[in-house]
């Protein structure tokens, strides 16, 4: 045989035997997918019956602990059910030493993966005994860690942890840090002190403000408890432009006249997103108050805050008669911005027959229009 037939013959021989190794491969891992999928079958069924009839299992589970399959399909129950369900399966957790055997792998495991695995495990299960461990894992080499470890903290909910999420926080860069925010919003109402106290010794005078308080007001806003009024004024009076936006929208609770002050006096705001914000945020309010200071903003130079404030007025009380009467405004722009409202909004079965009578008469010259144009 000829060199050349030789090395065609040693590849041919290796091609195939690749082949070979990959289709056994292949096979292998389908076995063990379909083996996983069965046990995961066989699990489901076994811990729907320990939920639903609150018994313990009669069989030795030790080897449980030990198959990823369990693993998986506990957490998913983990995350169906609450109350006495849920503390049953802490219970078998314990009992089978999987909590501690995650605790383990979250802090010595030198795979990020595996460290992944047992936080997030830990976050669903969201057992007290936990919370130290978690509280470490905020300062784990990897975000995706830390960020679990937050949500898991946020899960378990214990007021005392808001503090270490909040010093956590101030590490991070800003898209961790939002995720960290996140997780504070989800402690809710006990939050709201460590929050508020923040903002308040932030210094919000300073231009730019502190890299992360922004996003601690957003959390303020979206928790939404008036105990927070003070700090969110105070960062509505900052320098800081991106702060008052913030502010503006954390602002949008119906929580009294100081607030609705507050926000009337920002809607001349310099920053125009500021202003158009404001313009969103008193539509919360449903005050005739801010109808005159809206019907101003028609005239802004900037689009988003004449279309922010056309929306707030077709929202107030009494606002749907300013728009009206905006449309025939000498500033052609704030007609625009009524008219365009007003057509979004259209007639209702509710309107009163005088009203409903104006609508039709827009929908009457809008069509004009269009046919003289």
């Amino acid at each position: 045989m000829s060199p050349l037939g030789r090395v065609v013959l040693v590849l041919l021989i290796l091609t195939v035997v690749s082949m070979t190794m990959l289709f056994l491969l292949k096979l292998i891992r389908h076995y063990r997918e379909r083996q996983a999928a069965f046990r995961g079958a066989v699990y489901i069924s076994t811990l729907g019956e320990i939920v639903s009839r609150s018994m313990e299992p009669s069989s030795d589970i030790d080897a449980w602990a030990d198959d990823p399959a369990f693993h998986d399909t506990l957490i998913d129950f983990f995350t169906l059910v609450a109350g006495e369900e849920q503390r049953i399966l802490i219970e078998l957790a314990d009992r089978l030493h999987m909590i501690d055997r995650f605790h383990t792998d979250l802090a010595n495991a030198r795979r990020i993966s595996t460290r992944l695995r047992a936080v997030a495990a830990l976050a669903v299960i969201a057992s007290p005994k936990s919370r130290p461990h978690l509280v470490g894992a905020l300062r784990d080499s990897s975000p995706e860690v830390r960020i679990e470890a937050a949500a898991g903290l946020s899960i378990i909910g214990h007021p005392d942890d808001v503090e270490a999420v909040m010093i956590a926080l101030e590490r991070e860069d800003r898209w961790v840090a939002e995720r960290f925010a996140d997780a504070l919003v989800r402690f809710g109402e006990p939050a709201v002190p460590t929050l508020s106290n923040y903002v308040l010794i932030s210094g919000s005078l300073f231009d730019p403000a502190p890299r992360h308080l922004s996003a601690v007001v957003r959390c303020l806003g979206q928790i939404g408890d008036p105990r927070a009024e003070t700090a969110l004024l105070t960062a509505l009076d900052g320098t800081d432009a991106q702060l008052r936006i913030r502010a503006a929208a954390a602002l949008g609770h119906p929580w009294g006249d100081r607030v609705l002050n507050a926000l009337l006096g920002k809607i001349t705001d310099p920053d125009w997103r500021v202003r158009a914000q404001v313009a969103s945020a008193l539509a919360h309010h449903n005050s005739p108050t801010s109808i005159p200071y809206l019907v101003e903003a028609l005239t802004d130079p900037a689009w988003w805050v004449r279309q922010n404030a056309a929306t707030s007025l077709g929202a107030i009380h009494g606002g749907i008669e300013a728009l009206f009467e905006t449309l025939n405004h000498q500033d052609r722009f704030a007609a625009d911005a009524a008219r365009a409202q007003l057509m979004a909004r259209g007639a209702r079965p509710a309107d009163d027959p005088e009203l409903a009578a104006r609508f039709a008469l827009l929908y009457e010259n809008a069509d004009r229009s269009d046919e003289a144009g």
